[in-house]
């Protein structure tokens, strides 16, 4: 477990790659145990190579972040499609966003405006979530920036099949945005 909460607590890299935004480490408050008092977790377990896609993230995921939360309704969100955001290959995307709908806990973000934090990135695959309001914010799942990056997905895409690519930002009406782009990781 020492190993989980080294990697948990990795970082961001510096510079920013989302330019005029202040990148942020993401947390998150969780429960392990239903009994168990909620903790306070910071980063995300797929910045570290050497234990993303191990048996022990698996095991981490399945056991203790197993999401029970509903999504995000995006209707008539305003969203920007490629532009600023360099494009990335879906496939890895859409793994992200498949690993952040496991992801269980409620993400915070301190306060904005153009505050983000980097919550999934893999095979050049980063999904950014930002916070445009004043004020420090509470999300409900890490289902919610999952649901945003799939907006994205869906709308702003180029290609077909192993070359299909996409880029943006899509926009929630409390103040709180979703990017996705190529990155390093």
């Amino acid at each position: 477990m020492n190993m989980v909460f080294k990697t948990l607590t990795l970082a961001s890299p510096n510079p920013s790659p989302l330019d005029g935004y202040d990148l942020i480490i993401p947390s998150w408050e969780v429960q392990f145990t239903p009994d168990s008092e909620p903790i306070t977790l910071n980063g995300t377990i797929d910045w570290d190579k050497d234990f993303a896609g191990t048996e022990e993230e698996d095991a981490l995921v399945e056991r203790h972040f197993t999401s029970l939360e509903k999504g995000t309704n995006f209707p008539g969100a305003k969203y920007n499609c490629f532009g600023r955001w360099e494009r990335v290959n879906s496939i890895p995307t859409r793994r992200g966003i498949t690993y952040l709908r496991k992801v269980n806990g409620h993400p915070r973000a301190k306060a904005g405006p153009s505050t983000c934090a980097r919550v999934s990135c893999s095979y050049k695959a980063g999904i950014y979530w930002c916070n445009n309001s004043k004020s420090s914010k509470t999300l409900n799942s890490f289902g919610s920036i999952a649901d945003g990056a799939q907006v994205i997905v869906n709308k702003c895409h180029l290609g077909s099949g192993i070359q299909e690519y996409t880029a943006g930002q899509v926009f929630y009406k409390t103040d709180w945005n979703v990017i996705v782009q190529e990155v390093k990781c």
